[in-house]
């Protein structure tokens, strides 16, 4: 009797295949491509999160552009829990929008300081289907958001009057390795909203309306960057 004969499991392939990615969000509650951290960065990122929590409830007790006080037992559940440190932001969000699209490419009008009174970025998926318009009136001092899928579904987000300090502030957090970034009028999310989670592989942007919708899409980091510097360029730099 043979080795195999003896033994008929011998010859069976064992190796186990890796997990996929449904696999994987079902297992961990991750949505595609966000995977785990590494004992180091999920440490950094705890951190980071509670300076973040911390400095949101020092900008709503009254500082920075808000005239009057903003009561946090009024705000949006999510944002409540966060302050309260019941949940991780962006583990909350990033299940909510598992299958946010990935936008891996930016168009800009104009690309330098020169005067304007429209200035738009877009951001486009790979293949074409979703996509994020930025527009900025500087008449009037608007910023929008337009959230649009294969070319027939669109939602917009209103910023009227941002500050100064509030477009400076959330520049600054937007450069850093990873953390959270609101950016929002004094109205805070009496008005539409954006939070931005940077993470080590790419950017998620969520959109909030007081209106009771919301959308949201993966940015990478190159097209992150060159909005960033972009949008920094149009609001403070205009020749």
């Amino acid at each position: 009797m043979t080795n195999s004969e003896a033994n008929p499991d011998s010859s069976e392939d064992t190796t186990v295949s890796a997990p996929t990615r449904t696999e994987q969000f079902t297992r961990d509650g991750l949505p595609p491509g966000t995977g785990k951290l590494n004992p180091t960065a999920a440490a950094a990122h705890q951190r980071i999160s509670a300076q973040d929590r911390q400095r949101l409830l020092r900008d709503l007790s009254g500082t920075g552009s808000l005239r009057r006080s903003i009561k946090v037992d009024q705000a949006p559940v999510t944002i409540k829990q966060f302050l309260r440190g019941e949940i991780d932001l962006d583990t909350e969000l990033a299940r909510r929008f598992a299958n946010a699209p990935l936008l891996t490419s930016i168009a800009r009008s104009p690309q330098d300081a020169r005067p304007a009174s429209r200035s738009t970025a877009m951001l486009m998926s790979q293949d074409g289907s979703a996509m994020l318009t930025l527009d900025l009136y500087n008449d009037q001092q608007v910023t929008e958001a337009t959230f649009t899928l294969n070319h027939m579904l669109a939602l917009r987000f209103h910023l009227p009057d941002l500050s100064s300090y509030d477009k400076r502030r959330w520049l600054d957090l937007m450069r850093r390795e990873v953390g959270v970034a609101f950016l929002w009028t004094s109205r805070r999310w009496e008005d539409d909203y954006f939070i931005f989670v940077i993470r080590p592989h790419y950017v998620r942007m969520y959109a909030f309306s007081p209106h009771r919708f919301e959308s949201s899409a993966r940015l990478t980091h190159p097209v992150a960057r060159q909005l960033i510097n972009w949008l920094d360029m149009r609001w403070f730099k205009q020749a």
